[in-house]
């Protein structure tokens, strides 16, 4: 049994003052955030000093797009301006979606914050698939690879199992099934090995679908790590 995965609260908030808020609270009991800014409306590179200098966990950058299936609604273009700003930040890790030209532009020292993300929102791929999309991921060296896909079919979680055993020693491998049939990936996967659990705060609405919140996960996982 892996006990090395991260519990990762994710934040969010319809607009600044609600993010913070929310950020304050979540670091009273979580160990690992994810500040989702793509949920913040009119989010913008000048705000990203006020949520660096509130931030006491580690934690990951998070500006999906909406054309990747996240929030934000600005630019391409201001969205990238808004991740090459996280780069030159202290945060952890900034997540960052495969297929983002972004990624052109990063050097060395920023790959070490680098957590490529994939998510399939239609469906689970086959094993051949997915184990050639995390070869290519892998060659882009970056420091946390994410694989989250759709479960619609009963054997789609057996796939995704088979995808977390390609895990390679020492790798920070994220494997999740979204949606009501992958919620057991989320309670499974991180002591087989997957590095990244992520929770909804208390109280805030799942971001993603499946997602289970953090006073159902934490008893669990302690529970396991005893």
């Amino acid at each position: 049994m892996n006990k090395d995965f991260k519990i990762c609260t994710v934040i969010q908030g319809k607009n600044l003052e609600t993010f913070v808020r929310n950020l304050k609270k979540a670091q009273k009991t979580a160990s690992m955030i994810e500040l989702r800014v793509d949920s913040i409306k009119d989010f913008s590179v000048e705000d990203i000093p006020i949520i660096e200098g509130l931030v006491k966990l580690p934690c990951i950058f998070t500006c999906r797009h909406l054309n990747e299936g996240g929030l934000y609604t600005g630019s391409m273009t201001n969205q990238q301006d808004i991740i090459l700003k996280a780069f030159n930040s202290g945060f952890t890790y900034v997540d960052v979606a495969m297929g983002n030209r972004v990624i052109n532009k990063l050097d060395a020292k920023q790959k070490k914050q680098l957590l490529l993300s994939y998510h399939n929102h239609e469906g689970t791929p086959a094993i051949t698939e997915l184990v050639k999309l995390l070869n290519h991921m892998r060659s882009m060296n970056p420091a946390v690879i994410k694989i989250a896909t759709y479960v619609k079919k009963m054997y789609d979680v057996p796939t995704l199992s088979s995808l977390l055993r390609k895990r390679m020693r020492g790798e920070k491998l994220v494997v999740i099934g979204m949606g009501k049939k992958g919620e057991v990936t989320r309670l499974t996967f991180p002591p087989a090995g997957s590095y990244i659990a992520y929770v909804t705060m208390s109280g805030a609405k799942n971001i993603a679908p499946g997602m289970l919140k953090e006073r159902d996960l934490q008893p669990i996982f302690n529970y396991l790590n005893k």
